[in-house]
């Protein structure tokens, strides 16, 4: 949505831009905008950090992608977090990316609670947790045991830091 409002506007409105395919990150990558270049970077971080926790766990990609369960899981978690884009200008969108990455932390919190209970379901007391541990977390004061975890918050810190980038676009 972000390249539509400026490099891509000529597509606007016939490419749906909440459906990438990977031909699209090709395109994206041409676009010479530096929010966008980030955006791109925080997407890599995310594969980088899907494809480690499949290594250290010793999980097939395709099986985990093909399980109806998991994915139906990972839906619901997903939808429960998700902030709804309307059509807005460039700088409205650039300020509601605060949000995004905002609420992408607290799903992979609440992601390592999951795996530190070992459970789908999570206490309701650990939902607001997360904004009495989030500032110590960006400082790397929380040091688990577990890599799966660690793996999750150093991808929290990792996107903050793409945040902040981000911000200085923000007049």
């Amino acid at each position: 949505m972000i390249a539509f409002e400026k490099d891509l506007s000529d597509l606007k409105g016939l490419i749906e831009p909440d459906s990438i395919s990977p031909d699209d990150f090709e395109l994206l990558d041409s676009v010479d905008d530096d929010v966008v270049r980030i955006l791109l970077s925080s997407v890599d971080k995310v594969i980088k950090c899907s494809k480690t926790y499949l290594l250290i766990n010793n999980l097939d990609e395709l099986e985990v992608m093909e399980n109806e369960e998991y994915n139906l899981l990972a839906s619901d978690n997903y939808y429960a977090y998700i902030i709804d884009w309307e059509s807005k200008s460039y700088k409205d969108l650039l300020y509601n990316l605060n949000a995004v990455y905002f609420s992408i932390s607290q799903l992979l919190y609440h992601t390592s609670c999951q795996i530190k209970l070992n459970e789908v379901e999570i206490p309701e007391e650990m939902y607001d947790e997360f904004l009495d541990k989030y500032s110590d977390l960006l400082r790397g004061r929380l040091n688990p045991a577990d890599k799966n975890i660690s793996l999750l918050y150093d991808l929290i810190i990792d996107l903050n830091v793409d945040l902040s980038d981000i911000d200085s676009f923000i007049e």
